[in-house]
């Protein structure tokens, strides 16, 4: 059985979660919280947006400055990012190995 059908499969899957998710992130940003999402250099997934502002997010996302903010709902979108992130990457990382046996 080939795992190729498998991994495209999960890879699509989290490139699509992880839009709608940076979506929502960029959207909660600009309505309750504008004055960071100027800071971050407004971040838009759909254009409009350069690579320093997703870099900016990316920082905001991984530093955990998300926790200064007081915002319960935006937390707990940044949590399930940073889970998706690692579990994406470990997967990735993993996926020679698997290969191999």
């Amino acid at each position: 059985m080939s795992l190729f059908p498998v991994v495209f499969a999960v890879y699509w899957c989290s490139v699509l979660a992880w839009y709608l998710m940076a979506s929502r992130l960029c959207g909660a940003l600009s309505r309750r919280h504008p004055l960071l999402y100027d800071t971050l250099g407004r971040p838009a997934l759909a254009g409009g947006s350069d690579f320093r502002g997703d870099l900016a997010l990316m920082r905001f996302l991984l530093g955990r400055r998300d926790r200064f903010l007081g915002d319960r709902r935006l937390g707990r979108l940044c949590g399930a990012m940073r889970t998706l992130l690692g579990a994406y990457a470990l997967f990735f990382l993993l996926l020679p190995g698997l290969v191999l046996l």
